[in-house]
């Protein structure tokens, strides 16, 4: 059922193609099916396709980074980030409100103009607390853009340990912030000011940054999202300790409106919650640390436009399906 619901994404035509892995304890199935863009000519999709993971940047490279620094002593999560960033004026938010969205930060500032890295700075800083910090989850990039920036105090540039500290050890060696085949990469959107986006990032606050930011900006194929979400199934090994691998999947939120770990939104099972995150350009990943399954799903579905609400809904229905067939939901 649950493969049938991914592949009727390309049949149904809600994308142009689908790249996913379905992971239990004794086998890794994988499948790509459908084209790799529609304009300005179709071309089918190969298997070892590059993607925009967008928003999975904040899992697979910000988390990952935030609790190695935990796990070396020179982070916590009590810590507070004006500590670390004077110019924020929230002295009540932690690394912890940051890494669960409950900050308090509103999600966005409408029309607030970015031109440059710099503005993209100002932006998070300028960006409001709508409610008190700790009490509502609030799904807001600026978190993420912090952690960015706190990250790159800690260890130097971001980009540098992303290569050093997750993808060298995990050997992703299709991931990085800046494609260097980007025929390989699967296009996003056709966008009125930058044509079809191809090996570029899509997300705006990103490419500000040429790509390297806290939020979003690594591509990656599903191959090395593989090796990436077995390293988690498996302990942690060689990347994070099995403590920390623990955490990340307690619910740091339980009497607020969301579920949240550390870094990823968490969905409920039974007796237990798997872990989630999603990409605006159309990927997800589902890991259940309990029953060592998990599930890829890379997609384009902001190709050739982002007006693709049923893939929404379809994304929550395939998510309840690995639920109930892989999670142990009754």
């Amino acid at each position: 059922m649950l493969d049938t619901r991914l592949k009727k994404l390309v049949t149904d035509g809600i994308v142009p193609g689908i790249s996913y892995a379905i992971i239990t304890p004794h086998r890794t199935k994988q499948h790509v099916i459908g084209m790799k863009q529609l304009i300005p000519e179709k071309v089918m999709l190969e298997p070892d396709a590059v993607y925009d993971i967008a928003s999975l940047t904040k899992v697979i490279a910000t988390t990952t980074l935030v609790l190695q620094h935990i796990e070396a002593g020179r982070l916590h999560l009590a810590d507070k980030v004006h500590d670390f960033l004077p110019d924020f004026r929230y002295p009540e938010v932690t690394i912890l409100h940051l890494l669960t969205h409950s900050s308090g930060l509103a999600k966005n500032i409408p029309a607030y103009t970015i031109e440059s890295k710099e503005d993209v700075y100002r932006y998070c800083i300028a960006t409001p607390q709508a409610n008190p910090a700790g009490t509502d989850v609030t799904y807001a990039d600026a978190n993420f853009l912090l952690l960015g920036y706190i990250v790159e105090q800690l260890g130097g540039d971001l980009e540098a340990q992303v290569t050093r500290n997750i993808l060298t050890p995990l050997a992703m060696r299709n991931t990085s912030y800046h494609p260097t085949s980007p025929e390989s990469c699967v296009p996003t959107e056709d966008h009125p000011n930058r044509g079809v986006i191809t090996g570029t990032v899509h997300d705006f606050k990103a490419w500000q940054m040429d790509s390297v930011a806290g939020h979003a900006g690594l591509f990656s194929n599903l191959s090395d999202l593989i090796h990436y979400t077995k390293a988690l199934l498996h302990d942690g090994e060689p990347i994070l300790s099995n403590e920390s691998i623990t955490n990340i999947a307690k619910n740091y939120t339980p009497d607020l409106n969301r579920s949240r770990g550390l870094g990823w939104d968490l969905v409920p099972s039974t007796d237990h919650f798997a872990m989630y995150h999603t990409g605006f350009t159309g990927t997800f990943i589902v890991i259940d640390l309990q029953h060592k399954t998990a599930l890829i799903v890379l997609t384009n579905r902001v190709h050739p436009s982002r007006d693709n609400a049923i893939f929404l809904e379809r994304r929550d229905e395939i998510v309840e399906q690995f639920m109930q067939d892989l999670g142990g939901k009754t």
